[in-house]
């Protein structure tokens, strides 16, 4: 590059050379090397960093997709799997107790219209996102033009109680207990422990029969640790459980989540079994 700035430069010398502009001499050839040297420099240095920041670029975009995937299947999964009982248990009982088949089918609608707030609110959130991008990159200082879209409130600790409360009114039994005292804790934390939560117990209730479901919440000073156990029938439901065709993608997920705040996730068959237990930290970062 720097040979060819050389010759450009050296070229429009003799140029203006021959316009009669100036006169080209020897002593004008190593000021002509050295300018040519470091504008090419110069160039390789923007070329370089133009590279450096696409890539950047691209990076956050595929790390902004894998954290949507996640959110999607964390949302879908358990919605999913609590309807898929619920109707399952109306369609057992409709000949001999329709009342209770009601009663199922109304509790799956409910997760449905639940299910569908959610994922209307986490694409609230990318569109204003996307009206926020366009807005800045037109530089009017104004805001995009649009709807006005209302963000839905990230699931944290204190919605637990309702997670629970779902998983039993799909006709599973739960035995949901808090250890120590829950403080403040910083937004991330919150939706990670409720994310784990949720897809702990999503697990349970696809692969563990219609074994019992212990959940214990325990908060201290440093971490917030989380105990899944269910008593299913071990061997059949441990192939699933381990990220077999069947698991999808739950144990990656939050096994991503951890990771990204210096959290430990444990998963696998328990011991003495038959069943299977999810074990989680996560670091308690105080609200900043």
């Amino acid at each position: 590059m720097a040979v060819g700035m050389f010759f450009l430069l050296l070229g429009a010398a003799f140029l203006l050379d021959s316009a009669g502009v100036f006169r080209v001499t020897a002593a004008l050839f190593w000021p002509l090397f050295v300018i040519s040297v470091g504008a090419g420099l110069l160039i390789h240095r923007a070329r370089r960093l133009q590279v450096e920041e696409d890539r950047s670029a691209q990076l956050a975009v595929a790390e902004e997709r894998v954290r949507i995937a996640r959110e999607l299947h964390d949302i879908v999964a358990h919605g999913v799997s609590l309807m898929t009982i619920q109707i399952a248990a109306a369609r057992r009982v409709a000949a001999t107790k329709p009342e209770t088949a009601t009663e199922s089918l109304e509790a799956a609608e409910q997760t449905g219209r639940q299910t569908l707030t959610e994922l209307e609110g986490m694409l609230a959130v990318l569109r204003g996102a996307d009206a926020s991008i366009g807005a800045a990159a037109a530089g009017s200082g104004q805001a995009a033009a649009g709807p006005d879209y209302s963000r839905t409130p990230l699931p944290r600790i204190a919605d637990i109680q309702s997670l629970v409360d779902s998983v039993r009114q799909a006709g599973r039994e739960i035995r949901f207990q808090t250890l120590g005292e829950p403080h403040q804790l910083a937004a991330s934390v919150d939706m990670i422990v409720y994310r784990v939560l949720q897809e702990a117990l999503t697990n349970a209730v696809r692969y563990a029969g219609d074994a019992p479901i212990d959940v214990q919440l325990i908060f201290a000073p440093t971490a917030v640790t989380v105990f899944v156990d269910d008593e299913g029938p071990g061997a059949g439901a441990v192939s699933r459980h381990a990220g077999g065709p069947a698991a999808g993608h739950g144990l990656a997920g939050m096994q991503e989540r951890l990771t990204a705040v210096g959290g430990i996730l444990e998963a696998g068959p328990r011991k003495p079994g038959p069943g299977w237990r999810v074990y989680a930290t996560i670091p308690a970062i105080p609200v900043s």
